[in-house]
């Protein structure tokens, strides 16, 4: 094959263009400590990059979660231990008064100032309740209530030698939901943060028993209604019966059963208010004669004609002081110490179960920081570059660019100018 002096010409620019292409690569890498400019650089190492930086930045985002999620766990475990030392102290007043050191005309004085103390610590548990965390949202409020979740209901009551006293406290009414408040702290792995007030402030078992004949009863379509959140769904045909045994096998902490041969009752398996809602288009909780017809919300929907028997941590509280003031020591020393210790003992529960999710999330921020700083080695490595290679590789370059230049003047056809000399 012919070669001719343009074939030379052409050979040799390409062969210094390449050259001066590579040196710019390298001297580019040099600049900026990257190893990939632009994608066609190394399309499978971009790709990695790309993947690399999402997951830094997801577990970023996983970290705050957890910060955030361990701040309101924590700020919650310090309100339930003043809650348990408040519950501690008003068992010590129950067992003095048990003891009758409070009875006859000379305790008239220390019952007026223990019955003081007790509204103290009622007030004091409210304010807990009610407390917010670090967001400013409710810590026992639910879900999305942003109201103060424990509303007290205020009346006169009969004090001591039947004086009559204004703006006391005869009950507490919850008005937060019992919804869940998840914080993912990984992939499709979740914690909830939340403690809705209606467990976290109960005291005692609950029970639930209707007043309603439901002996021929049958579901006419098919309808679903909520049990502490949990649905449980009801086909038409279904008699009470069905109805008690889909409850019983729902999972949940409440248990159904008849009472005689047409009432329908719940009992909780661990202290909580229920929790009671008839879903869009039923009626079922209606018609079997747990919950009111008048559409208000739950837990406060109960049928006007139904039995609830169960008490709050307020409630405790409320009927041991009513109990020191009409001086029932049978009641202290039986019902209201055991109202207590159930209520302390429920205190602890979940106590315990926050610190359980404390653990978790302690572990959680281990694995995220563990994690993120594998992934930022491999950013790095896939990256970065090796600034004496480079080098290396630069000098290479240019000595090969010189050598090129070198022989190519020696190779491209002579021009007239080389014979003038």
């Amino acid at each position: 094959m012919r070669t001719t002096g343009i074939m030379q010409n052409n050979s040799l620019v390409r062969n210094l263009e390449r050259h001066k292409y590579e040196m710019d690569k390298v001297q580019n890498q040099l600049a900026t400590g990257q190893r990939i400019s632009r994608p066609g650089d190394d399309p499978s190492a971009a790709t990695n990059q790309m993947y690399y930086r999402s997951r830094v930045n997801e577990l970023d985002q996983f970290a705050q979660n957890i910060e955030a999620g361990m701040s309101r766990l924590n700020h919650m475990d310090g309100e339930l231990s003043r809650v348990t030392e408040i519950i501690h102290r008003v068992r010590q007043l129950a067992v003095q008064a048990s003891n009758g050191i409070y009875q006859g005309d000379s305790g008239f004085e220390l019952k007026n100032a223990i019955a003081k103390e007790i509204d103290q610590h009622l007030r004091a548990l409210i304010d807990i309740a009610n407390g917010r965390d670090a967001t400013g949202r409710p810590l026992f409020g639910g879900h999305e209530v942003d109201r103060p979740p424990f509303e007290p209901i205020l009346s006169s009551i009969r004090g001591l030698q039947g004086i009559e006293l204004d703006n006391q406290i005869v009950g507490v009414e919850y008005r937060g939901d019992n919804g869940k408040r998840l914080t993912e702290v990984e992939r499709s792995q979740y914690i909830d943060v939340n403690l809705p007030g209606n467990h976290a402030f109960w005291g005692t078992n609950m029970t639930v028993t209707g007043a309603t004949d439901n002996s021929g009863y049958v579901s006419t379509t098919d309808q679903a209604f909520r049990i502490d959140g949990v649905e449980v769904r009801v086909a038409a045909g279904d008699t009470i019966d069905d109805i008690i045994d889909k409850i019983n096998q729902s999972g949940i902490e409440v248990k159904a059963s008849k009472i005689g041969q047409d009432y329908i009752s719940l009992s909780t398996t661990e202290p909580h208010q229920i929790w009671l809602e008839d879903m869009e288009g039923s009626t079922v909780l209606r018609d079997i004669g747990l919950v009111s017809s008048d559409n208000s919300e739950p837990p406060n929907n109960f049928s006007e004609t139904a039995r609830v028997n169960g008490r709050s941590v307020f409630d405790v509280l409320i009927k041991f002081r009513d109990d020191l003031i009409a001086g029932d020591q049978l009641e202290i020393s039986g019902r209201d110490l055991g109202n207590l210790d159930s209520a302390l003992e429920n205190v602890l529960r979940f106590r315990a179960e926050v610190g359980a999710k404390q653990n978790r999330m302690e572990e959680h921020t281990k694995r995220v920081a563990w994690d993120k700083t594998y992934m930022t080695e491999l950013l790095a490595e896939s990256e970065g570059i090796d600034v004496a290679e480079s080098i290396m590789n630069l000098k290479w370059l240019e000595s090969v660019h010189q050598y090129a230049l070198n022989v190519g003047a020696r190779v491209i056809k002579p021009t007239l100018v080389d014979f003038i000399r």
